[in-house]
């Protein structure tokens, strides 16, 4: 099959996750949390974080603000592109 033929499907939107990090808790800790509890996580505050589309980390990358927005800059490109088949 051509690239032609599935390039329709670069058009469907996905879900997109930015992990920041992740905690183990007890059900009982989980539904104590209130208004400004902390949830400390496993990720340290200058470790890149993870974007991850269906359940795989495709890139990690910086947090940064633009324009009131909270974004995440590229910095490495961890999930594999599928390979491209000549003929």
């Amino acid at each position: 099959m051509s690239d032609s033929g599935v390039s329709f499907l670069q058009d469907i939107p996905v879900s997109v996750v930015v992990e920041l990090g992740r905690a183990k808790m007890t059900i009982r800790r989980l539904a104590s949390l209130e208004p400004d509890d902390v949830v400390e996580l496993d990720h340290g505050q200058s470790e890149p974080v993870n974007l991850v589309v269906g359940g795989q980390v495709l890139a990690r990358g910086e947090m940064i603000v633009v324009k009131d927005r909270v974004a995440l800059r590229i910095i490495e490109v961890v999930g594999g592109r599928p390979a491209r088949h000549a003929g």
